[in-house]
């Protein structure tokens, strides 16, 4: 009975450890990287370049240069949640 025991509490043990990981990796993604905006002088503006970026606000940058200048602009926090599109795509528009 005393194996049992211990063999039940081991089991759950594992599976909240497996699954507190997961909860871990899906937390990093929400957070984002950070982007690398000293790569940019933001003042000169950014290149046409398409090399998409998704914000961790879920829209849709043209490039990571983009990304940076709309911080700037807005003072807000945008990290990079993904490079490339987004999963659920809202463009950010180019006018505002």
């Amino acid at each position: 009975m005393k194996v049992a025991g211990v063999f039940l509490l081991l089991s759950l043990a594992i599976c909240f450890y497996q699954g507190n990981a997961e909860m871990g990796a899906d937390a990093a993604i929400f957070r984002g990287t950070e982007p690398f905006c000293d790569n940019y002088n933001l003042r000169r503006g950014c290149t046409r370049e398409f090399e998409p970026i998704c914000g961790t606000d879920d829209q849709l940058y043209s490039n990571e240069c983009l990304l940076c200048l709309h911080n700037l602009q807005r003072t807000s926090h945008v990290r990079i949640k993904n490079r490339g599109m987004c999963r659920t795509l809202r463009m950010y528009p180019a006018n505002n």
